[in-house]
């Protein structure tokens, strides 16, 4: 792959769960277009499954703002993923980002599935969503507390499965920052495909 950094922005779907940050379509579609115009290269518009402002949000914003990938979550469901292709269907540079934890404590409490079955569904997803487009974007809810084995086989089989871009998510804050670099290098050194897809990080100091 091309070694370049590239800034995925994600103010308009996870900035937007901070108290008091919450913003109107109008809203998120002046932020998107300054994003463009600061050389944002991807904007996450929203969640487009989750109501329908945020579906209108992403609409808009993919069709609206030139420039940026424009991309909406979805979780590794059919109706998140056909849904948020609906808010993508026509733009010129769509992208979904489906995500599934792959922690041992979220299969067992969130999800209530094994791992067999989160690894399954991941593909699934990523098959369903490579279906409608080129750009999928997969990642592995709370990958700083998962078994990096299980990770890497994961990983492997989304990357196989059809995903360009994977995420990698310290979703509650778990790592410091020597933990995440070393599970980078860990991801890089023992997922043999990983050459075949950009490496994108998601990192939280919420606590």
């Amino acid at each position: 792959m091309t070694d370049f950094v590239r800034i995925f922005d994600t103010t308009l779907r996870d900035g937007e769960q901070s108290p008091g940050a919450s913003m109107n379509i109008e809203e998120k579609v002046i932020i998107a277009k300054q994003l463009a115009r600061l050389g944002v290269d991807i904007i996450e518009a929203g969640f487009a499954i989750s109501s329908p402002g945020d579906f209108e949000a992403v609409r808009r914003i993919s069709h609206e703002v030139e420039g940026p990938i424009v991309c909406s979550l979805a979780r590794a469901k059919l109706e998140d993923i056909d849904k948020a292709w609906e808010a993508l269907k026509g733009a010129p540079k769509p992208r979904i980002h489906t995500f599934i934890s792959t922690s041992d404590i979220h299969l067992k409490h969130q999800f209530r599935m094994t791992r067999e079955e989160a690894k399954k569904r991941a593909v699934e997803m990523v098959k369903r969503a490579r279906g409608y487009l080129d750009d999928v974007e997969f990642s592995p809810m709370d990958a700083s507390r998962s078994d990096v084995k299980y990770l890497y086989e994961v990983i492997e089989a989304v990357i196989d499965a059809g995903a360009t871009t994977v995420n990698i998510p310290d979703t509650v804050g778990y790592a410091i920052p020597s933990e995440f670099g070393a599970l980078i290098i860990g991801i890089k050194d023992n997922v043999s495909n990983i050459n075949k897809a950009v490496i994108s990080v998601h990192c939280h100091n919420d606590l």
